[in-house]
């Protein structure tokens, strides 16, 4: 029983949408650091996060964490979820692979 605790744990941890709340909130190089440590726990992890637009510069840090760092922290998608007006603010951040929802 504790094992499966221990693995529902695990999935609420990585939850898309959880990390990208996570991401929102958090300064870039701690959201960086917790992924490390996932990652060094488990060596398997993939990561996808799911987050709601809330500036250009997060825009921007989601572009530079997924060329910078995808491989590293194992990061397969960024998917931000904006308007079209928010897009358009920094359309170069979604060129980038920074997938785009929009609301």
């Amino acid at each position: 029983m504790e094992t499966m605790s221990t693995i529902e744990s695990m999935n609420q941890k990585l939850n898309p949408e959880e990390l990208g709340k996570k991401f929102n909130t958090e300064n870039t190089y701690f959201f960086e650091e917790y992924l490390r440590k996932q990652v060094k726990a488990d060596p398997l992890i993939r990561f996808n996060i799911i987050a709601d637009w809330v500036s250009v510069g997060k825009a921007q840090a989601a572009k530079g964490l997924l060329d910078g760092y995808a491989s590293e922290y194992h990061i397969d998608s960024i998917t931000i979820r904006a308007t079209r007006q928010q897009y358009e603010e920094d359309v170069n951040a979604f060129m980038s692979g920074v997938q785009w929802e929009e609301i």
